[in-house]
């Protein structure tokens, strides 16, 4: 999203809400007979509409829609940060005409089963992301703890970095491989 998009959405999410704590706080003055001119202002109305027997339902389905409403706000306001297909440069002497993209999920869950094929790695993920506008492979790979040198699993990462970059040649994706340590049975033993 951009800033003056962002910008105007918390504006608007602001006066929105204020406005409703406003009603709010109107509500429960009205109620406690606090309301300021409350005497000039005729409302039989309400008082009629309060007293019927439909007022509390059509009270709890308003909640509702403005929870569901609500619910629905913030679910569309959560940031995305997966990317789906990029396309590829074209470049001027090409004999095809025609556009090359590729799906940046998918590169990744491959790249990531390759990694987890390698000795040393338990598991592997992938998935592509966007980090600070920028297109990010990233692979997330299990060592197994048993390993005692890292040498052989940073030499697969490399060379799984490697096939990544050269497949992705010509798209602005960078790529990134996170390593992370899995529990010996030890660890997970459990203690009676």
């Amino acid at each position: 999203m951009k800033r003056a998009t962002a910008s105007v959405d918390r504006t608007s999410t602001a006066v929105v809400g204020l406005a409703l704590i406003a009603l709010g706080g109107g509500a429960i003055a009205w109620e406690r007979g606090k309301f300021p001119g409350r005497e000039r202002i005729d409302a039989a109305f309400v008082d009629t509409a309060v007293d019927a027997g439909w007022w509390p339902w059509a009270l709890a389905a308003a909640a509702i829609l403005l929870v569901l409403l609500g619910l629905w706000w913030l679910l569309a306001h959560l940031p995305r940060r997966s990317i789906g297909t990029v396309a590829f440069a074209s470049t001027p002497d090409a004999d095809v005409d025609g556009r090359l993209s590729v799906d940046l999920s998918t590169a990744a869950r491959s790249a990531a089963k390759s990694l987890a094929a390698h000795d040393g790695v338990v598991s592997a993920s992938g998935r592509s992301v966007s980090d600070r506008g920028q297109r990010v492979v990233e692979i997330t790979a299990t060592v197994d703890p048993s390993v005692t040198s890292l040498d052989k699993v940073a030499d697969a990462a490399a060379h799984t970095r490697s096939d990544v970059v050269t497949s992705l040649e010509g798209s602005p994706t960078a790529v990134r491989i996170l390593l992370q340590c899995g529990k010996s049975r030890k660890d997970s033993a459990r203690v009676n």
